[in-house]
This record gives structure tokens, C-alpha cells and sequence, in this order.
């Protein structure tokens, strides 16, 4: 298995202390987080979740997740590996999640993933997504800077979205409302250039996008979360 970038654990600590405010309640109650990869932050999730179901279409990533819910006596977890446009959900879900994964369709394939969220949601329910900003500094710089290696950092399906489009997506979807809220600069960016940079360097870029995202600048970040309740 391969080792995860050294800010990993920075990231998911962020997205927990962004999903956990975004919800009025303090429980984030049936959880589906889709793409969920190994595992590491449904494992941060359980301690203030009911049940927490992650789904993935990597058998090799999802079968890594069990093992380590396994290790770690994680009881409310389960991973299946699917795909998420054909699994049938045999439940509601008060919370859903989906990190980076937007980015991956169309917007015609996101249109439908998320009506299909929306008729599994609870009303009231919430759905936190984070995707990469077509805006961001750093991007238009990454590409001046490197040119055509720029693109291997990213798989050939990736897309670069506009905040206010997904935010438009979302509220068409049927969701009552749905709320940007920019959350990184350069962490994500530096565990992509630099996977193995001392995590002292990690924390400075964390501290760097707290105090960008912050400031009138947070509209040129690198990364962006909807958080949509029904």
C-alpha cells in the first residue's frame, strides 16, 4: 500500500471541523460517504456518527479500509466497493459526503448524482462536498510554472469547477439551500508537490489557508466546499 502524503491527516482534521460546523445538530447521524477510498476519514467521522456507510469503486483501496476499521474496532463502519451511479441505497442518510468527487463527472453526470443524493437524504439532511476551484491562484500560476507537467498532477477526468456552477447544481437539484465556503490554498496543492516534506512545512501551509480563506482573497483559493441541506 502505498504511503499517504504527509498532510493527509491536516486535510481530514480540516473537513471534520468544516462538516461538523456546517451541521445544527451535534451528531452527524447515517453517514454515506462516497469515495471514500481508504478509510481515513470515515474513521475520524465514526466517533460522532450513528453508522457510517463509505462506498468506492477500487476494490484494492476499499479492501484496505476494512482491514484498518477492523484494527481499529470501528463497529458503525462498513465499505462496500461500487459504483456509486448503480448502487442501490436500502436506506436514508442524514449526512453525505463526497470529497473530490464532483470534480471526476460531467455536469450532467453530477446533475443526476445529485438528485439521486437528494431523494436519499432526510429533510433537514446535509451533504458537504469539496472539490478543486477553477479560480485558484496557484493554479493559473502551477500552469504557467510547469507547463504541460501541470497535467501530471491530475488524472485525465479531472475537472476544475466554479464554485457558483456546483452551488447552481445543487440548488437544481431540489436542495432548499447550499452554501460556498472556501477552505484551501496551498495544503492540498503541497501534498501534491511535496508528499514528503516535514510535517512542520504541512502545518505552516494548514496555517497559511486559515488565514487566506479568511481574508477577501478566499475566493482565489485552491479548494472549495458546498455544504447543502435539504
Amino acid at each position: 500500500m502505498d504511503p499517504e502524503p504527509r498532510g493527509d491527516l491536516l486535510r481530514w482534521q480540516r473537513e471534520l471541523r468544516l462538516l461538523r460546523t456546517a451541521r445544527v445538530t451535534g451528531s452527524l447521524g447515517q453517514v454515506l460517504s462516497i469515495g471514500c477510498g481508504r478509510g481515513q476519514f470515515e474513521q475520524m467521522l465514526a466517533p460522532h456518527a450513528e453508522y457510517v456507510l463509505g462506498i468506492d469503486l477500487s476494490p484494492e483501496t476499499v479492501e484496505d479500509a476494512r482491514r484498518e476499521a477492523e484494527r481499529t474496532g470501528a463497529a458503525n463502519i462498513r465499505f462496500e466497493c461500487a459504483d456509486v451511479a448503480n448502487f442501490e441505497f436500502d436506506q436514508m442518510f442524514d449526512t453525505i459526503i463526497c470529497i473530490g468527487f464532483l470534480h471526476h463527472l460531467s455536469e450532467r453526470e453530477s446533475l443526476k448524482l445529485l438528485s439521486r443524493i437528494y431523494r436519499h437524504l432526510r429533510p433537514g439532511g446535509l451533504v458537504h462536498t469539496q472539490d478543486p476551484n477553477i479560480h485558484g491562484v496557484l493554479r493559473h500560476l502551477g500552469r504557467l510554472l510547469l507547463g504541460d507537467r501541470y497535467n501530471d498532477y491530475h488524472t485525465p477526468d479531472e475537472r476544475e469547477l466554479d464554485p457558483e456552477s456546483v452551488r447552481n447544481t445543487f440548488i437544481q437539484a431540489g436542495f432548499a439551500e447550499a452554501r460556498i465556503r472556501h477552505m484551501d490554498l496551498s495544503l492540498i496543492p503541497g501534498m501534491q508537490l511535496l508528499p514528503n516534506a516535514p510535517q512542520w512545512i504541512m502545518r505552516v501551509l494548514s496555517l497559511l489557508d486559515r488565514i487566506w480563506c479568511a481574508s477577501p482573497a478566499a475566493r482565489w483559493g485552491s479548494g472549495f466546499a458546498v455544504d447543502a441541506v435539504r
